[in-house]
């Protein structure tokens, strides 16, 4: 057996990794002494070598007792530790990127988590003085480049009356069909979600087709560096139609968002 072999078959009889270099080591350094004491008694080195690895004793039994002499408690405690600061900067990460995502709408037209047709009736026409004709569940969305968009609450459909802008121009009345939109990504250095206006069209359940001049898409608010809300609406659709699908293409990547509206719609 040579050095390495003796060395090897001491440190696996150890509990305590953290000693094992330390303990290998020195019994290479007192194999190494005694090696040289017999080179210069004109013993040859490979003859020394086992010479000397003899003279330590059964590797094994060595081992256990150096086991004995060293707890395997202190390195224990010392990995557990370690283990537990990379948990604690885990949590600091994700409790960092959680307060980047927090929500904060200053003057919400709706409830990212909204799902009653009331509560989001009632922020419509307390912010907007429209009224829900009717609600929807919206399903669909995906990825566009870095950013991932996913439906939030229910679609609207609800009746916009007449208004005038401060400057005298009149928005005038119709139907407007509106649902929100969340969108995420993972790099703090990206601004937030331009759609271009181009990128926008529509169809419903009864052949209809609708550009970019019937869609719009606006940012509502963000909830943080990371988070942000886009409203899409669609005006002066089909009254009959209950069935609408919105595309969103651009830069050769494409996504959908279809839009069930209830049937009988909703009361105002």
């Amino acid at each position: 057996m040579d050095r390495r072999q003796f060395c090897d078959t001491v440190t696996r009889q150890l509990r305590c990794r953290w000693e094992a270099p330390t303990v290998r080591q020195e019994l290479s350094d007192h194999i190494q002494d005694h090696m040289d004491a017999l080179l210069s008694g004109g013993m040859g080195r490979e003859e020394a070598e086992e010479a000397a690895v003899a003279a330590m004793g059964d590797p094994e039994t060595l081992g256990r007792a150096l086991d004995a002499l060293h707890s395997p408690w202190p390195w224990r405690i010392s990995l557990l530790c370690a283990r537990c600061c990379k948990i604690a900067l885990v949590l600091a990460v994700v409790l960092t990127l959680q307060n980047l995502m927090t929500e904060d709408l200053p003057s919400p037209r709706f409830l990212p988590t909204a799902t009653a047709s009331s509560v989001a009736q009632d922020l419509l026409r307390e912010n907007w003085e429209e009224e829900v004709r009717a609600v929807g569940t919206v399903t669909g969305g995906g990825r566009l480049g870095d950013y991932t968009f996913r439906p939030q609450g229910e679609a609207l459909l609800v009746y916009r009356p007449d208004h005038t802008y401060d400057d005298g121009t009149v928005y005038p009345s119709g139907l407007r069909l509106t649902f929100l939109v969340k969108t995420t990504h993972f790099q703090p250095w990206l601004d937030d979600v331009d759609i271009p206006w181009y990128a926008l069209s529509a169809r419903d359940d009864r052949g209809n087709t609708y550009g970019p001049e019937d869609l719009g898409t606006y940012s509502v608010s963000t909830g943080g560096r990371l988070l942000g809300y886009q409203e899409f609406s669609l005006y002066d659709g089909d009254p009959e139609a209950r069935r609408f699908t919105f595309t969103v293409a651009a830069a050769g990547e494409r996504l959908t968002f279809t839009v069930t509206l209830e049937e009988g719609g909703a009361s105002t």
